[in-house]
C-alpha cells in the first residue's frame, strides 16, 4: 500500500509543487504574524496553544486574545474548506474556490496593515489575525486534499519530519522530495518574510500573496491526468 501511494504522489508533480509553494506562503505568513501581529502564529496552531499557557509572558492577555482568535478561526475555516473541497469529480473546483478565498484573505491582511495607523489597535490586530488564520486554514485544507497520503502538511512540519524520519528508520518507500521540499520551503518563507519586514513591514505583509497566487494558478492549470491521479489516490 505504501509503495503504491508513493508512486501516485510522485506521478503528480503539479500537486507536489502546489504543496511546496503553499509551504513557503505559510512560512512567510507566520513570520509577519509573529513579528507584527502581537507574536501570534496564524499557520502553526500548536504554537498558539502553547502561547495560551504561557501566563508569565509579558502582555499575556493580548497574547491570549490573539491566540484564541487564531485557533477558533483556523478550526472553523478548515471545516468549511473541507466541506467545499470534497473528494470526487468536483474536487479541483473546490480547491480553486478555497485557494481563491485564501488569496482574498491575504489581500485583506495587506490592505488592513496599510490603511491602519501603527501601532495597531487590539481590535484591528485581532481582525488581521483572523483574516491571516483564514488564509492559512484554507491552504492547510487544500494541502491535506492534495497530499493526503504523503505525510505532508504545509503550515507546520513536525508531522512531516516525523513521517520522513520514521520512514527512513523503517526503510519504507516514501516521497522524500516533497517532504524535504516542504520543510525547506517553510523555512525559506519565514526567512524571506523576516528579511523583508526588516526592510519594510508592508513588504512582509505582501510576500505571502505571491506563493498563494502561484498555488492558485497551479491548481487551476493542473493537467487532467494529475487530477485523475489525485482522485485515484483518494
Amino acid at each position: 500500500m505504501t509503495t503504491a501511494v508513493a508512486t501516485r504522489t510522485v506521478g503528480t508533480p503539479w500537486l507536489a509543487a502546489t504543496a511546496i509553494v503553499l509551504s513557503f506562503a505559510a512560512g512567510a505568513t507566520d513570520a509577519f504574524a509573529f513579528l507584527r501581529l502581537g507574536g501570534i502564529f496564524t499557520a502553526n496552531m500548536t504554537g498558539n496553544l502553547v502561547l495560551i499557557g504561557l501566563t508569565e509572558r509579558p502582555g499575556y492577555l493580548n497574547t491570549l486574545f490573539g491566540a484564541i482568535v487564531a485557533v477558533l478561526v483556523f478550526a472553523a475555516t478548515v471545516y468549511v474548506a473541507h466541506r467545499i473541497a470534497r473528494p470526487g469529480d468536483g474536487l479541483r473546483r473546490g480547491l480553486i474556490i478555497v485557494l481563491a478565498a485564501t488569496l482574498l484573505a491575504q489581500i485583506a491582511v495587506l490592505i488592513g496593515w496599510i490603511v491602519n495607523p501603527q501601532p495597531l489597535q487590539l481590535a484591528i490586530q485581532g481582525l488581521l489575525i483572523a483574516f491571516s488564520a483564514i488564509a492559512m486554514a484554507g491552504q492547510t485544507s487544500v494541502s491535506k486534499r492534495v497530499e493526503k497520503h504523503s505525510g505532508v502538511t504545509t503550515t507546520f512540519v513536525t508531522g512531516t519530519i516525523t513521517s520522513l524520519m520514521g520512514d527512513f528508520a523503517d526503510r519504507t518507500p516514501q516521497d522524500r522530495g516533497i517532504r524535504i521540499g516542504v520543510i525547506f520551503a517553510l523555512t525559506t518563507g519565514a526567512l524571506s518574510g523576516s528579511l523583508l519586514i526588516g526592510v519594510n513591514p508592508t513588504f512582509g505583509a505582501a510576500l505571502p500573496l505571491v506563493p498563494s497566487l502561484i498555488g492558485l494558478v497551479l491548481i487551476t492549470r493542473m493537467p487532467p491526468a494529475a487530477s485523475a491521479a489525485r482522485k485515484e489516490a483518494l
